[in-house]
């Protein structure tokens, strides 16, 4: 969710849990769409304990023009997404 006074280079922080995909894919779509362009990371919560619908739409179908690189980290349940 986009916070107002964030500062160049912070991480922004998406959650996803509860949203249907489609839902989700638009709603992923607008956030980094409209990331300032000081934000270079998006950490993507989308949780995988009750499925991973979210998670597989993050990490392999989701494409954007911004989007240079997807990083899974440690977590399962979050993806960052790395900005142009």
């Amino acid at each position: 969710m986009f916070e107002f006074g964030l500062k160049a280079n912070e991480i922004m922080t998406v959650d996803l849990h509860d949203m249907q995909v489609a839902e989700a894919k638009k709603w992923l779509t607008a956030k980094v769409s409209g990331a300032p362009r000081g934000i270079k990371e998006i950490e993507v919560i989308h949780g995988y304990r009750n499925g991973t619908a979210l998670m597989n739409m993050v990490r392999k179908s989701f494409n954007h023009p911004r989007v240079i690189r997807k990083v899974l980290g440690m977590n399962q349940g979050s993806t960052t997404l790395i900005l142009k």
